[in-house]
């Protein structure tokens, strides 16, 4: 799932995106995708599905650029289905205070995500 999220972010977007870290470099915008929950359903006939929610928080340097390629992350990701993924559904978003990270502005996405293991 991780993979193929983050495959179908970087062929829509022209700016750096890394899953976990920020990534390396100073360049703005950029984003950054983890995980912050996955359950998988269980059944006796099979493993079932994981259901995962999944954020992408956005930095740039000004509130425009950092909106815009918050907006660029909704647009490719929310109701993508392919590979193992049955769907990707946008859940919220929420604008950081200054203080978070000090000279940048941030703004962060929740994605939920329906997939079977690979």
């Amino acid at each position: 799932m991780e993979e193929e999220l983050f495959a179908v972010i970087d062929a829509a977007v022209a700016f750096s995106v890394a899953w976990g870290v920020l990534g390396e470099g100073t360049a703005t915008p950029r984003a950054m995708l983890s995980r912050a929950s996955a359950v998988q359903e269980q059944s006796i006939d099979a493993a079932g599905i994981f259901r995962a929610r999944v954020n992408a928080d956005v930095y740039g340097k000004s509130y425009a650029e950092t909106i815009t390629a918050a907006r660029a992350i909704r647009a490719a990701l929310n109701r993508y289905q392919g590979g193992t993924i049955q769907g990707v559904f946008f859940e919220n978003a929420r604008d950081m205070t200054a203080d978070d990270a000090g000279l940048l502005y941030r703004v962060g996405l929740t994605f939920s995500v329906v997939y079977a293991e690979a």
